[in-house]
């Protein structure tokens, strides 16, 4: 599993968030089923 810095655009509004997937494609259909029509970004969570 890895964390991901998911950033979701809606037309009102801007959400960020870490998720935790096995595939970036997980979190960002996570993001749609959520929040309906958006822009999703998901990037690999760097280690400290």
């Amino acid at each position: 599993m890895t964390a991901f810095r998911v950033v979701v655009r809606t037309a009102s509004a801007r959400h960020s968030y870490t998720a935790i997937a096995a595939h970036s494609c997980d979190v960002i259909a996570a993001a749609v089923d959520r929040f309906g029509v958006c822009s999703v970004t998901a990037t690999k969570e760097k280690k400290q």
